[in-house]
């Protein structure tokens, strides 16, 4: 944590019947930026394999767990929405 000067770390929980159930909207995270933790390696065992939305073709698995950034400035949020900071085609 902040203590130790490390990011807080996040991951999958095993794929039962109570681990996907109702949420109250209200408590539901809207946007966070996610770094993968890469040196805990990939995994496919954490959900089911098979094609999603967030997952690049032809990837069947997903990074074990993540890192939470807990800062992110403006040039980060208009990388991430297409724009390039000083670039003109934001003010097209």
């Amino acid at each position: 944590g902040i203590k130790k000067a490390r990011l807080p770390k996040i991951g999958f929980i095993l794929d039962t019947s109570d681990a996907f159930g109702f949420l109250d909207p209200s408590l539901v995270l809207c946007a966070c930026h996610l770094i993968p933790a890469f040196a805990e390696g990939r995994t496919d065992s954490l959900l089911p394999c098979g094609l999603s939305v967030v997952r690049e073709n032809g990837d069947l698995d997903d990074w074990t767990a993540y890192y939470v950034n807990i800062f992110a400035d403006r040039d980060m949020y208009a990388c991430f929405i297409g724009f390039g900071v000083g670039h003109d085609a934001q003010y097209d």
